[in-house]
């Protein structure tokens, strides 16, 4: 297996990872975290199938722009794009208080329904890639 495929299984494995933090998020109604949690999943499910196609270096933290990298590659990854501006969405006012409008504070600004699309979005996005995976290309 070449040295890239390595490091892609590592980042797979992290995005399911964080995706099964970001249900636990979604469960205790954390929906701030869940969303952010998506976010971070579907960035490192990206990541990884780039590098599984040989990219070293994948320097990109949008969502959307890392499926319309993938689908230069696979066209099944274009139907992840709309998902994908929804998620970068979720990178940063997530998580700080002045990249909302006062009073908002994340943790009470998003809602039950927005956590559940995230999981729900990035599953089937981590699904993909994982399929990408097997069988290994040669």
């Amino acid at each position: 297996m070449k040295p890239g495929r390595d490091a892609a299984q590592r980042w797979l494995r992290q995005a399911v990872h964080d995706l099964r933090i970001a249900g636990g998020h979604h469960e205790r109604a954390d929906y701030s975290d869940a969303c952010f949690m998506t976010e971070q999943a579907a960035q490192k499910a990206l990541k990884a199938f780039l590098m599984w196609q040989g990219r070293r270096s994948v320097p990109l933290y949008s969502v959307a722009q890392l499926a319309e990298s993938c689908a230069q590659f696979d066209p099944d990854f274009a139907a992840h794009i709309p998902a994908g501006r929804i998620l970068d969405q979720y990178y940063i006012p997530t998580r700080y208080p002045d990249a909302l409008a006062p009073p908002a504070v994340p943790f009470e600004s998003y809602t039950q329904e927005q956590g559940a699309r995230a999981v729900a979005a990035v599953h089937d996005l981590v699904a993909l890639v994982a399929q990408k995976f097997s069988p290994a290309p040669e």
